[in-house]
């Protein structure tokens, strides 16, 4: 993709601008090749968002998307062949459309990913390992949707907040957050979870899970 040299121009000024320092015409070039890349990326998704809204107003109840590349809005796997689903709350793989319509779980979530963890959220936000998760569910700490394969077996589990009123947080509570730091002259952008930056027991002291937890400096 070859960008016009007048935009090339219009992204070395703004660069410079915002930098305060002298950009070559090679990275401005860079810089205004990758925006115009996603640009058009976004142009393409929005193009097939649009079809799909059409699609969906003739088969108001859902549809199957053609071929392959989907991922799952609830699970995060990526579907098979005509293996997934599209309704008003979005793609969903067979084995999770399935679940929802045996009502293991509201079809909401694949929507409304604030309301619930899945386990990977909790070894993240709480470095909740499996073993103990398990141990959890078992011993009745904390409830779990289970999403099975026709009514068998595990495919998924989720770990709605609704269902452990008390126990656990509002996601927004255990976000990481980004910070940045100057290495050799440049600014390079990473995350931190948060108990980094609070003090994690004060801070969800109102919440069941903290009875659980420990808290363990770590030596630099």
């Amino acid at each position: 993709m070859r960008v016009p040299d007048e935009k090339i121009q219009k992204m070395k000024d703004i660069l410079e601008k915002r930098g305060g320092k002298e950009v070559t015409w090679a990275e401005a070039s860079d810089a205004s090749t990758r925006l115009s890349s996603l640009m058009e990326l976004l142009l393409k998704h929005a193009q097939e968002d649009w079809k799909r809204e059409q699609k969906l107003k003739e088969y108001p109840k859902g549809f199957s998307l053609g071929g392959v590349g989907y991922s799952c809005f609830i699970c995060g796997q990526g579907t098979s062949l005509n293996g997934n689903w599209y309704d008003k709350y979005g793609i969903k793989c067979m084995v999770c459309q399935d679940s929802i319509n045996r009502k293991e779980i509201p079809a909401s979530l694949s929507k409304d990913k604030e309301s619930w963890y899945s386990k990977y959220d909790l070894e993240g936000s709480f470095n909740l390992k499996a073993p103990t998760l398990r141990g959890w569910i078992k011993r009745g700490i904390i409830k779990a949707r289970t999403l099975t394969y026709n009514g068998k077996g595990v495919h998924y589990q989720v770990f709605l907040i609704k269902d452990n009123k008390g126990f656990l947080p509002p996601k927004h509570m255990v976000k990481n957050q980004f910070v940045s730091e100057e290495i050799d002259g440049k600014i390079w952008h990473h995350s931190e979870p948060w108990y980094k930056f609070v003090d994690p027991f004060e801070h969800l002291k109102d919440y069941g899970i903290m009875k659980y937890m420990s808290y363990t400096e770590v030596e630099k």
